[in-house]
């Protein structure tokens, strides 16, 4: 290639630039010796302009690259008056572009432009304009203190890569369809946003973000983000803020900032996977107004505040994650949301593990509850499903339900809770099955609340194991209670118990408990107690279907201050003391039923205006006394007695 040099010696023929490219051939390189040029110049052909880069050489003015025409500048400093305009191609090499008066450094038109290792500073407005379908490619370069945006990007496409980014307003601002492919570059000390995605795309990969006086990244109107290895820390305002658009974020790190990690709202779709979200003072993602997102693999933990937050209709699904260390709940369900978690960890939380209010529905299957300050799972007027899940070692309970609740739960086990594992009050609905609690208060039901347990077992618990009270109703069927240091079962102020094909064994205390209210047994057995099999008392009725009881150390059954118990097809063995004993104005009715004791002289007895009616029953003892009334009470049968 013939080079064009620009000496003294040569201006005496050749005096300015736009007289050395008149007199090249097109694509010749044209060497400037250091000085500084003040001329402005139109291209109208090829050329390339270098300075040798032992001094500084600066080209001052107004120029422009018409369409079709290719301009390389290498080593050289321009300082537009106004403004570089590309309509054509520009490559730019080891340049520094410098705003004095220039609103822009660089405005592209339908162009394409090339920048490798330059430095962008002090424009007023925009370092770099792309416009109309122009297209850029950026790698190495320098961009600060550039007025309002580093990068304004409308209806064009660019590329950039291993760049720097610093104070301005705004760091890059793509708009109206346009396109950035970013690729580790370095975005800190912007005044506002850092990046904003204006109905574009924006796709980057291992780029850090940080240090930005408003947002990390703002996408809005069907603005699609894609995030790859990147990090994002240390921003005043939430560091992602997504409205009405779509977010894919990879093995990214977003941690350290002032306000929240990610807040999605309008309509966002977000899949968030592989990535660490962390430390915020406030949420550490926010998933609002019919949002969704998608969260696999990642690790959310260390806010001051609530972990994940979804309201106003938000879906989240939450798979092999973990949440931990958070201030207030890890995860709180509003205003009809939908969280569903597989296979995640929520655990060590400072207050509760999931909040669920306001009829949000939270669905966790093959999950684990531990080691929070409050509650596991809290809901109010809510939904909440649990299979295949483990609650343990909570300081409050393992599910604390109010006012119209649903919990339905399967396969789960429950334990070392320090409140009971699962309490409802006022109207709430639990249905369980195929599941476990132990070493703890198991259930705790208040208020006109409905519980229905099947085929699920609860044990090792120094308190009542479970406790129906004040209107509620509770059916236990194929379940199995045992080894309890107080009561099994509790059932006062006028609830409701169904009591079908199971077992209760081995209570420090009466094995079931029934004040001022109702219980049936059917096909069931209550066995060793260290008290009664059953103590009922205070206008309560019990009703006894084809059951087994037996081997207890006090009164079998013990029924009290005008109650009722009527015995069907009930046996009655190897108790301690009486089997069946009635006191002030109480009755028992048995019918079709065994009762057989060898350690004790009284089977049977009535006290204070009590009555017991018998009838095909078989009583014996080897004393051969086997009944004993006294002060008003009696005692009928219809059949012989059998002597020992």
């Amino acid at each position: 290639m013939a080079i064009m040099k620009l000496f003294s010696a040569f201006f005496s023929n050749v005096k300015t630039m736009r007289r050395a490219i008149q007199k090249s051939r097109k694509g010749e390189q044209i060497k400037l010796s250091p000085k500084i040029y003040r001329e402005s110049i139109q291209f109208d052909k090829d050329v390339l302009i270098s300075a040798n880069g032992e001094e500084e050489t600066v080209m001052e003015g107004i120029f422009i690259i018409p369409k079709s025409v290719q301009v390389t500048l290498q080593n050289v400093t321009i300082s537009p008056t106004s403004q570089i305009f590309v309509e054509g191609n520009l490559k730019l090499e080891n340049c520094k572009l410098i705003g004095v008066k220039s609103e822009a450094l660089l405005s592209v038109d339908e162009g394409v432009v090339h920048l490798e290792n330059c430095e962008f500073r002090n424009a007023k407005e925009v370092a770099i304009a792309l416009m109309n379908h122009s297209k850029a490619f950026i790698k190495n370069c320098i961009f600060h203190s550039n007025g309002k945006m580093q990068l304004l990007i409308q209806e064009s496409e660019a590329i950039m890569e291993q760049c720097e980014l610093t104070n301005a307003k705004h760091g890059i601002w793509l708009k109206d369809g346009s396109k950035l492919y970013s690729e580790k570059n370095h975005f800190h000390q912007h005044s506002g946003t850092q990046i904003i995605v204006d109905e574009s795309e924006f796709e980057d990969f291992g780029s850090v973000l940080e240090r930005g006086n408003g947002n990390g990244i703002y996408g809005c109107n069907e603005a699609e983000i894609s995030l790859s290895s990147s990090t994002l820390r240390f921003h005043q305002l939430p560091q992602i803020w997504l409205e009405k658009c779509t977010f894919n974020g990879h093995h990214c790190i977003i941690q350290n900032g002032k306000e929240s990690g990610i807040y999605m709202t309008d309509f966002t779709e977000a899949t968030i996977t592989y990535s660490e979200i962390s430390h915020h003072p406030k949420e550490n993602m926010i998933i609002s107004n019919k949002s969704r997102a998608n969260i696999e693999q990642c690790h959310i933990h260390s806010g001051d505040a609530i972990g994940v937050k979804l309201k106003e209709e938000a879906i989240a699904n939450f798979n092999e994650t973990i949440i931990k260390y958070h201030k207030l709940s890890q995860i709180y369900v509003t205003d009809k949301s939908i969280c569903s978690m597989k296979q995640c960890i929520i655990k060590e939380g400072y207050y509760i593990g999931i909040f669920v209010d306001k009829e949000g529905s939270a669905s966790l299957v093959k999950c684990e509850l531990s080691k929070h300050e409050n509650s596991a799972v809290t809901i109010i007027s809510a939904q909440l499903n649990l299979y295949e899940s483990e609650v343990m070692d909570n300081k409050g309970n393992g599910i604390l339900a109010f006012e119209k609740s649903s919990a339905d739960i399967e396969y789960s086990r429950f334990y070392d809770n320090y409140m009971p594992h699962i309490a409802c009050k006022t109207n709430v609905i639990v249905t369980m099955s195929q599941s476990e609690l132990f070493n703890g208060k198991s259930i705790f039901a208040v208020n006109k609340s409905e519980v229905f347990i099947f085929d699920s077992k609860f044990y090792n618990c120094d308190q009542v194991q479970i406790e129906i009270s004040d209107h509620s109703t509770a059916v236990f069927e194929h379940c199995q209670i045992f080894d309890g240091g107080s009561y099994g079962l509790k059932i006062t102020r006028n609830s409701i118990s169904n009591f079908i094909n199971s077992q209760i064994s081995n209570h420090a205390l009466a094995q079931i408990v029934v004040n001022d209210s109702s219980l049936i047994i059917n096909n069931s057995e209550l066995l060793e107690g260290k008290r009664n099999a059953l103590l009922i008392q205070n206008h309560s009725e019990v009703f006894i279907r084809d059951s087994f009881i037996a081997k207890h150390l006090k009164p079998q059954i013990w029924i009290d201050f005008e109650s009722t118990v009527d015995l069907d097809g009930v046996q009655m063995a190897d108790g301690h003391q009486s089997d069946l004993l009635a006191q002030n104005r109480s009755a028992i009715y048995v019918s079709d039923s065994i009762i057989k004791n060898d350690k004790y002289r009284y089977n049977v007895q009535a006290m204070n205006y009590s009555k017991i009616k018998l009838e095909k029953t078989i009583i014996e003892n080897k004393f051969g006394e086997v009944f004993y009334s006294e002060n008003n009470s009696f005692i009928t049968t219809t059949l012989d007695e059998v002597d020992s």
